[in-house]
């Protein structure tokens, strides 16, 4: 069983660093095998919601306030999102095509350079968004998923039961999305169905699909654990602590937040951690080749190298 310890992070300082937008901050690096506290240019009560990672060089955060944050060259930088709602969820199909949404119907396209406002076809409060490719983007909000499939021009919208928080999947016809009163559903066979990994009325803040027989939920209620799929059954795999984010490199390497705690699976147990030494909330965790990064309360960025 992994054991994660407890290090401090090296600061470079970048001298002659050009403060563009991105108000680049010191040069960061953290040594193999440990966890440091990264600090991005945004104020220290800003709520960082979701983090996701093109690779180990481009990886991207937001939260409160239209606040996006970019590690890049080993230093994080603050960008213009052009909104100040809150931003809830990130993803993209590399460092080039990147879309984040949130608050009143907020979303944003990246393409490089700037960020860009893409209409949805509606205010509500937007939670989470997946993307199969660069044309197939799915969004989660209020009893509704919100599917494009030409880039963002134009979406479709389907109904369902409950708050959705969280949307995962491995290709467009193996789409799963999680929320409030234990729903799980599942698009395939172009047919949405509803899986109920329990009788209770839990809700689940994240889901991760890793095959269509390997899929993760976390549940708030009653017991803060991970629920796996494994095509017909759900196993329940207690840790009392994840009601957070999600994420993997492979079935035995998956990654989970909840309170202070970040979970590492290794393929048949979780080493569950408190590795930053603080009160601030963890919300989210993305992973890329050999690094994971969480997110969270009071701007905390925790990394991890490996």
């Amino acid at each position: 069983m992994l054991t994660v310890l407890v290090f401090g992070c090296g600061v470079e300082q970048a001298d002659d660093a050009a403060p563009e937008e991105s108000q680049l901050v010191s040069e960061l690096t953290c040594a193999a095998g440990a966890w440091c506290t990264e600090t991005a240019p945004i104020a220290a009560t800003t709520m960082l919601r979701s983090v996701w990672a093109a690779d180990a060089n481009n990886v991207f955060a937001v939260g409160d306030a239209g606040t996006i944050v970019r590690r890049t060259n080993g230093a994080w930088s603050a960008m213009t999102s052009g909104t100040t709602q809150t931003l809830k969820g990130v993803w993209g199909t590399s460092a080039t095509n990147v879309w984040a949404v949130g608050f009143g119907g907020t979303a944003l396209r990246f393409d490089g350079t700037t960020w860009t406002p893409v209409s949805v076809g509606t205010t509500t409060n937007l939670q989470a968004v997946w993307m199969s490719s660069a044309s197939d983007i799915w969004i989660a909000g209020p009893s509704t998923i919100w599917r494009s499939t030409n880039g963002g021009t134009s979406f479709t919208a389907t109904g369902k039961a409950g708050s959705l928080f969280a949307i995962s999947g491995t290709g467009p016809n193996d789409v799963w999305v999680t929320g409030e009163n234990a729903n799980v559903y599942h698009w395939a066979n172009n047919t949405w169905t509803t899986v109920k990994p329990t009788t209770s009325t839990t809700t689940y803040y994240a889901v991760l699909a890793l095959a269509t027989n390997n899929v993760w939920v976390t549940d708030f209620y009653p017991g803060k654990e991970t629920l796996r799929y494994n095509g017909s059954t759900w196993t329940a795999a207690t840790t009392s602590i994840f009601n957070g984010g999600m994420s993997a490199l492979s079935a035995s390497d998956v990654w989970a937040v909840g309170a202070t705690k970040v979970g590492r699976w290794n393929g048949s147990a979780w080493t569950v951690t408190a590795p930053l030494g603080t009160s601030s909330s963890l919300w989210s965790v993305a992973t890329a080749p050999g690094h994971a990064w969480v997110v969270g309360s009071n701007a905390l960025i925790g990394h991890y190298t490996y």
